[in-house]
């Protein structure tokens, strides 16, 4: 939903949109460049981290000698890297996330503008904020509420009593609403809970692409502010994921979880129904949760076993 915007800044200026101090030579940076893919008069970053907070090793190991064939180039990194490469350095406490706000800033334009695609359907009483956009083929139903610059791409669709806040982004091919797997057995049929309740998503949450987040039962599945949800996830009925949490691609969150504040769920892990996790934790890829684990866990297995408490 971004594309790249053509820019001419000169490295000082980045330096000082970044309060960095530089002293070496300036010149201009008209692109940006990753470190396997690097062009001349480009931006760069390194950083042995890809997740700060948990200090989550990359376990890419990256050639600085090649650095040296490229002109006008200079990297957003700390300050031990600078004694190791030949090429100037803004130095940063916190590259990625550095480079991330420079991109913002200076080099990439958002695709999708506010509007209502005429091939999406949206029932008379939605209640849509300012700045909303609803892309191709997507379909709202009535009690649905999007708040104030909220962008639902391609081939979604929202059901039932749902309140999605402001600034979030919620991605191709999602449904949000749906009806929650739950049947009782009679010993002549499957009879299903109807669920009657609904969904609450926070202020500047993300859902990715093919996402399916079920309404409650009676209450409400909560997501809260600034939650980010990757691909090919699965939000249960009666599900709370507190704020600033990250939920990684393939994850399946069950009925009734909760997922503390600042928690990272790694690819393709699954919280059993009922189960909570603490704020402050971390679960290792390919997890199965089936305890209650404390604030500052850090979990991993099938099951699921606690490694250490974070300090």
């Amino acid at each position: 939903m971004f594309k790249e915007r053509k820019t001419n800044i000169s490295v000082k200026k980045i330096a000082k949109f970044l309060k960095s101090e530089y002293e070496e030579e300036d010149f201009d940076i008209t692109c940006v460049s990753s470190m396997n893919n690097i062009r001349n008069n480009s931006l760069l970053f390194y950083s042995d981290l890809i997740n700060v907070k948990f200090e989550l090793k990359d376990n890419v190991e990256y050639d600085f000698k090649k650095l040296d064939k490229y002109k006008n180039i200079v990297l957003i990194s700390t300050d031990d890297v600078k004694k190791k490469i030949n090429v100037p350095i803004i130095c940063s406490e916190n590259p990625r996330l550095d480079f991330q706000r420079v991109v913002m800033e200076f080099f990439s334009d958002d695709e999708f503008k506010s509007g209502i695609h005429p091939s999406a359907i949206l029932e008379s009483d939605v209640k849509l904020g300012k700045n909303v956009y609803v892309g191709p083929n997507c379909y709202i139903a009535k009690d649905v509420v999007i708040g104030d610059n909220t962008k639902i791409l391609s081939n979604t669709v929202i059901f039932g009593v749902t309140k999605i806040g402001k600034n979030c982004v919620i991605s191709s091919n999602c449904t949000i609403g749906s009806e929650g797997f739950s049947f009782s057995y009679d010993e002549k049929e499957f009879v299903h809970f109807n669920h009657i309740g609904g969904i609450s998503i926070g202020n500047n949450v993300w859902i990715g692409s093919n996402c399916t987040v079920e309404k409650s039962q009676l209450d409400e599945t909560i997501i809260e502010d600034h939650v980010k949800i990757d691909d090919l996830v699965h939000i249960s009925h009666n599900t709370v994921i507190r704020k600033f949490s990250q939920i990684t691609v393939g994850s399946m969150i069950l009925g009734r979880a909760i997922i503390g504040e600042h928690c990272w769920i790694s690819p393709n892990c699954v919280i059993e129904s009922g189960y909570e996790i603490g704020n402050n934790s971390i679960v290792g890829t390919s997890s199965l949760v089936r305890n209650n684990f404390p604030n500052n866990s850090v979990i991993i297995g099938t099951p699921a076993k606690l490694v250490r408490i974070n300090k």
